[in-house]
């Protein structure tokens, strides 16, 4: 996957889904990261996207330990 808007799109979403934030928080925190190391966004995206991949077993992933830990910035509430 080499699109661009794609693999930002995904980092959004695993921040998202971390932190339980909004997508122009998360964002701005993609662009914040990029601004702190040095590196395009694109650069910061495809990172987390390779972490959060790595971390959740990619294939076998089971989405109820992968947002265990996540951490919720207000709003967004786990219903089980």
């Amino acid at each position: 996957m080499d699109d661009s808007r794609t693999n930002i799109d995904l980092a959004v979403g695993v921040l998202i889904a971390l932190r339980g934030c909004s997508p122009e928080q998360a964002f701005e925190e993609l662009v914040a990261h990029s601004h702190e190391f040095n590196v395009s966004l694109l650069q910061s995206s495809r990172s987390l996207v390779a972490e959060a991949r790595k971390q959740c077993g990619a294939n076998d992933a089971v989405w109820g330990e992968v947002l265990a830990d996540r951490k919720p910035s207000g709003g967004i509430e786990n219903v089980a």
